[in-house]
């Protein structure tokens, strides 16, 4: 909160359409739920399986450890929850959330470039963020990338560095679900964006969100991508016609609507998990 105070986030904007306003919390409470609800899917294909009010409670419980610079109790948050009420391990169940967050981070970076293509071709940046997705494609899926990435990680950092290796069979289904929670997420800011300006919006502007979204998770030392996913929310509108004004206030009050779904979800886990805590 004092990071948002300081950025001076903490601000309402003028609400030109109220209506597309509640459409676009609508859907960004859906994709909240659809994000959260994916985490016990991934664990259900991997031979992990939890109650699916568990595995989002376990979610939304951790949902503000993002804000901790690294991201590492994102990835432990979840798993610590998990292996204190079910007989795994937590280093398995640490291992599949982290699998989870590149599913998550893959699903965010095919809709950011697909946003990309339909914004008006691939330039500069197109191009590096298209060469983004592939590295992280191969990385992710082919045996070769994947242990050359930790070889330079371990040179790097004097370290044995474990990155997740999946294959496309074990986890096409875990990613269907995450893009479609981007996917929501992403219908829900052209709402946000079209409530906030008089003009017509452009709807390729709806996967400029996913590509600030996942590049904002790659920045592991900016809380939550404070200030990295504003900033490529409000380069990408501008360069798709919005006044810089609009895009600088759309940027901004992302951070405040997504806040809110934030508290949603924590809220939704935290009652779930008194419901539990009952049974």
């Amino acid at each position: 909160m004092i990071a948002l105070i300081r950025a001076d986030y903490l601000y309402l904007p003028v609400i030109v359409h109220p209506w597309k306003l509640l459409i676009s919390l609508f859907l960004l409470f859906a994709g909240f739920v659809l994000n959260a609800w994916s985490w016990p899917r991934v664990l259900k294909h991997s031979s992990c399986p939890v109650p699916d009010p568990a595995g989002i409670s376990s979610h939304g419980l951790s949902i503000f450890s993002k804000y901790i610079p690294g991201k590492f109790w994102v990835i432990m948050g979840r798993a610590e929850y998990l292996a204190a009420k079910y007989p795994y391990a937590r280093k398995d169940l640490a291992s599949l959330s982290l699998e989870a967050q590149f599913m998550a981070l893959w699903a965010a970076l095919l809709l950011g470039t697909a946003g990309l293509i339909l914004a008006g071709g691939l330039q500069l940046y197109g191009l590096l963020v298209l060469l983004l997705f592939v590295l992280l494609s191969l990385v992710v899926f082919t045996s070769y990338f994947h242990q050359l990435t930790e070889w330079i990680g371990k040179r790097i950092l004097k370290k044995d560095i474990r990155l997740p290796r999946l294959s496309w069979r074990q986890s096409v289904r875990g990613m269907l679900w995450y893009l479609l929670a981007w996917s929501t997420w992403s219908l829900a800011f052209w709402f946000l964006a079209a409530s906030l300006v008089e003009g017509p919006v452009p709807f390729p502007i709806a996967f400029a969100f996913a590509l600030a979204g996942s590049i904002g998770i790659l920045s592991v030392f900016a809380p939550g991508g404070l200030g990295v996913r504003e900033g490529i929310l409000t380069a990408f509108l501008a360069l798709n016609g919005l006044e810089i004004q609009d895009a600088t206030t759309i940027g901004i009050a992302s951070r405040l609507w997504f806040l809110v779904g934030e508290v949603f979800v924590f809220l939704l886990a935290f009652v779930l998990s008194r419901y539990l805590h009952k049974r």
